[in-house]
């Protein structure tokens, strides 16, 4: 296993020295450990002081760096860890300059990730009160840790001891696997690498370690720090919840944007099976079908679906699948007699939808056949509110969800349907689906008023339209019935 300790430091004159004579010394000269000192355009001699003790020691495996513009304390551990991705290291472990956590410990760090294999291995100061207190942390800096600590466990579900703790290691694969070039250049870039890391359930070691407070000079600013925590924190629920997007988080999760919608009561999933119940359908040909929540429900009571998207549906599928590009490729008809095309949160994610549904129509070998179609409403009153303050924020899923191409109000919806020869049968409002993102009995009312809203101003409260529409016939289905006559 190829590790790397990287140092942090600036303006660490002073310590600087202390800390590399208390690394172990096994780990000097080891083929396996490389040390690296990025020293952040310091203001003092930190590099000299530590050049000088590594020709003294005559060391082989210590390397030195100082930027030439101060990066700050995120933007410094970003050397850092590119450093470490770049030259194929296992594990990598920070380190501060300046003498407040213990070198001491640096076996241990490679020890508890050689067996438990974590993605992120922590020192934690707060394990330990009464060692805390002891090792000179102050008591109004103890205090803030363990509130924001709280509030952060209240809000990520997690149980961390301390997220503040800057003694942690990361493997190499964990850090391949986020964007944390992205987060900030700030003291919460601490923070932000763990909001990542619960966003694709990376596993989390902790161990208690020593506090150590001495005459290290503190470069944070208290009540900004604990501001920027409470706002990246609140960021990563809100980016959970749907109502927000970070590209620090997105496409982490390769399921967010596909969720089972059927259980909801009002989802444009849920309304939409029952509508389709009532129809007394045989076949149905469901496009976009994603996971195939739809589909496995369809099948399970009594109605043949053939699904059709670009990857197969999750396992094991008792119905048919083709796979088919809808951007791209043509409509996998089969010969099969569909009653039923279903198109459900599909037309919003398609370049041109009116050319989709135009030679949907005119390829169509079906007769007698319906067209079921759900979308968003982008004039639903929240997006028109936050317009109104001049924002358009997308969000991972919901309506502004970012891989959204186009949206549409009720006319440009039915607009759509009718220059594309679609005979509207009806259109239903769908509600907000407050419980999605609160479950629980609040979600539940909320969602029943929302349901009389939309019902009362569709155009202003409906969060998605439900459309049930009949083709006219098709080119392709009138040139096959065409008489010859000659």
């Amino acid at each position: 296993m190829k590790t790397l300790v990287f140092i942090v430091a600036y303006n660490a004159e002073n310590h600087i020295e202390d800390v590399l004579n208390r690394i172990p010394s096994n780990l000097y000269n080891n083929i396996n450990i490389d040390i690296l000192i990025i020293d952040d355009c310091s203001k003092d001699k930190t590099s000299l002081v530590a050049k000088e003790w590594v020709k003294l020691n005559k060391l082989k495996n210590l390397k030195i760096l100082k930027n030439n513009h101060n990066q700050k304390y995120g933007g410094n551990q970003k050397l850092g860890y590119t450093y470490a991705i770049n030259n194929a290291y296992d594990f990598v472990i920070l380190l501060h300059g300046d003498g407040q956590y213990a070198p001491d410990l640096l076996n241990h760090f490679i020890d508890t990730y050689r067996k438990e294999k974590s993605d992120i291995v922590l020192g934690s100061r707060l394990m330990n009160l009464k060692s805390a207190i002891k090792g000179g942390m102050p008591i109004y800096k103890l205090i803030g840790n363990k509130i924001l600590t709280k509030f952060q466990n209240i809000l990520t579900n997690r149980n961390i001891s301390e997220y503040h703790t800057g003694y942690r290691g990361y493997s190499i694969k964990f850090l391949k696997s986020i964007p944390f070039l992205l987060n900030t250049n700030e003291f919460h870039f601490d923070t932000e690498i763990l909001l990542q890391a619960f966003h694709i359930n990376a596993k989390i070691t902790e161990f208690s370690i020593p506090t150590h407070y001495g005459n290290e000079v503190c470069h944070v600013n208290g009540l900004s720090y604990a501001m920027d925590i409470v706002l990246s924190t609140l960021q990563f629920k809100l980016h959970k919840m749907g109502m927000f997007v970070s590209l620090k988080f997105r496409n982490l999760d390769s399921n967010e944007h596909y969720k089972n919608k059927i259980d909801s009561n009002y989802s444009s999933h849920s309304i939409a099976l029952k509508e389709i119940y009532k129809l007394n359908l045989e076949k149905v040909l469901d496009l976009g079908s994603g996971p195939g929540y739809i589909a496995r429900e369809l099948e399970e009571n009594g109605i043949q679906t053939v699904s059709v998207d670009l990857y197969p549906p999750m396992k094991p599928f008792p119905y048919k699948f083709r796979k088919a590009n809808l951007e791209k490729d043509p409509i996998p008809w089969g010969k099969d007699n569909f009653s039923l095309v279903l198109l459900l949160d599909i037309i919003e994610h398609l370049s041109e939808p009116e050319n989709f549904l135009l030679n949907l129509r005119n390829d169509s070998p079906l007769e007698n056949y319906k067209i079921m179609l759900s979308t968003p409403n982008v004039a639903f009153f929240a997006i028109r509110l936050n317009l109104l303050f001049g924002r358009f924020n997308y969000a991972s899923r919901g309506i502004l969800d970012i891989t959204h191409k186009r949206l549409f109000t009720k006319s440009s919806l039915l607009k759509l349907a009718k220059e594309t020869g679609m005979e509207i049968e009806w259109i239903k409002p769908i509600p907000a689906p407050f419980r999605a993102v609160m479950p629980g009995k609040l979600g539940s009312i909320l969602e029943a008023f929302a349901l009389i809203l939309c019902k009362i101003f569709p155009g202003l409260f409906a969060f998605q339209y439900l459309m049930l529409m009949k083709p006219n016939a098709g080119i392709k289905k009138i040139l096959d019935d065409a008489e010859v006559i000659y």
